[in-house]
């Protein structure tokens, strides 16, 4: 630490290009060292086999984008300023692709970070590195200042948070109740039963008021810790902090080869083991289930096949096991051609049908004009970006967090056959995930 220090002091201007020191460091929990470093917005990414995380504090690069058609433009910036570096950008996008609004207003379109430090755990490994670029002299001399004054500042040592105190929920409140969801399920099987289309998903919201803050990446930890193989999220911005622990994979990206997937069609899981077992049955046997899932995977397919020159599936669905609740899932790998970039297999699979819909168009104008509260960042994308690797979670099981003020979502697909109140319980165990994990 005290070596990267000093190479940091002796780093002389040069305008434009990326200047990048990484060292090797003693092993330390990713999530324990961001809960006591709050000294510059925080971001942090997991990979769904824990192979790999990124945690980061401060902002070398910050890159926005206000709508969806500025996309390309922002990934090819993000390109051009890590060629040659082993380096990430950290961020995501929002679900529908413009700026946030009121409890939203601090995440717009899409935002990326290049940590100004970066903790890095690879397989065994860990690396603790530095970044900064500026465009002038005098930018330069604040954002070197500035990096020095947050690696003085460093903390190491988690047993600080011991002393934390324990929330407890003052008051909770739904964005719908079941009779709520039952009418607007009940006009989404109207528009299916006509035919305008074939699948919507309904989300909702749950604001938790606590009695203090909470300590959010204690809380990730067990949100990851309960829920095994799933990608771990968060970004902060301001006093906002969007985390998450997601199941689902948007895609995975190494040079040309490229792994998505179907995730749709959901049951809660037993009690015993064969209560479990009977569910899995079910998950893979029921019609609307099945329906559900393939839906997603004739979607993902179709959006993808413009891209790649081949692909590759098993057979047959298998069971992606939470811990309160189980789904069907698909694998897809496929080789990109040649050119194919992270803009165009953003725009081809996000929104997937499992948190939009399908037709997506037909789907995004209903979800409009029936969800009482905007998605922001929920469902939208999270993830990391290079050159030659770049892996994105579709933003589920999340929450957005605000000092003491918590805004949790979930949501549920509907098709022909979907029956209300299995949906509503669907709903609830997603909810009931997070609140397992509040330790309120």
């Amino acid at each position: 630490m005290s070596r990267l220090l000093e190479q940091v002091k002796n780093w002389r201007f040069r305008e434009g290009a990326l200047l990048h020191l990484r060292e090797t460091v003693p092993r330390i929990n990713l999530l324990d060292w961001l809960q006591v470093n709050p000294h510059g917005a925080r971001c942090f990414w997991q990979d769904r086999e824990q192979m790999m995380s990124v945690a980061g504090v401060g902002a070398a690069v910050e890159l926005v984008a206000h709508s969806s058609h500025d996309h390309a433009p922002l990934l090819g910036r993000i390109n051009a300023i890590l060629e040659g570096r082993d380096a990430f950008f950290l961020g995501g996008l929002a679900f529908a692709g413009d700026n946030g609004r009121d409890e939203w207003s601090a995440f717009p379109a899409a935002r990326f970070v290049l940590p100004a430090i970066e903790l890095r755990q690879r397989g065994l490994d860990h690396h603790l590195a530095v970044n900064l670029l500026a465009e002038s002299p005098g930018e330069f001399v604040r954002m070197k200042t500035h990096l020095i004054e947050l690696l003085c500042r460093l903390e190491f040592q988690p047993q600080a948070l011991e002393n934390a105190v324990s929330p407890s929920v003052a008051q909770r409140i739904d964005d719908m109740d079941l009779s709520v969801c039952r009418e607007r399920i009940s006009d989404i099987l109207g528009d299916i039963a006509q035919g305008r289309l074939h699948k919507v998903v309904l989300a909702r919201r749950v604001e938790l008021r606590l009695t203090a803050p909470v300590a959010p990446f204690r809380v990730l930890q067990r949100w990851c810790d309960t829920n095994p193989g799933s990608f771990g999220f968060a970004m902060e911005q301001a006093n906002d902090l969007f985390m998450g622990c997601s199941p689902e994979r948007l895609y995975r990206r190494w040079d040309r080869e490229i792994r998505t997937e179907s995730l749709a069609g959901t049951v809660r899981r037993g009690l015993t083991r064969e209560e479990d077992a009977d569910m899995e049955r079910r998950l893979r046997d029921d019609p609307k289930l099945v329906h559900e899932h393939d839906l997603v995977t004739r979607f993902v397919r179709s959006q993808i096949a413009p891209w790649v020159t081949e692909t590759d599936s098993p057979s047959e669905a298998g069971v992606f096991k939470l811990d309160r609740i189980q789904h069907r899932h698909l694998p897809i790998s496929a080789t990109l051609k040649p050119g194919v970039l992270d803009a165009q297999l953003l725009h081809a699979l996000h929104p997937t049908p499992a948190v939009c819909g399908f037709p997506r168009g037909a789907a995004q104008a209903l979800i409009r004009r029936e969800e009482t509260v905007q998605r922001g960042w929920y469902s939208g994308a999270v993830g990391i970006v290079s050159p030659r690797h770049s892996e994105f979670a579709v933003a589920i099981r999340s929450a957005l967090v605000n000092q003491d003020r918590i805004l949790c979502y979930s949501g549920v697909g509907i098709v022909d056959g979907s029956d209300p109140e299995a949906e509503w319980n669907e709903l609830e165990a997603k909810i009931e995930s997070f609140l397992s994990v509040l330790g309120c």
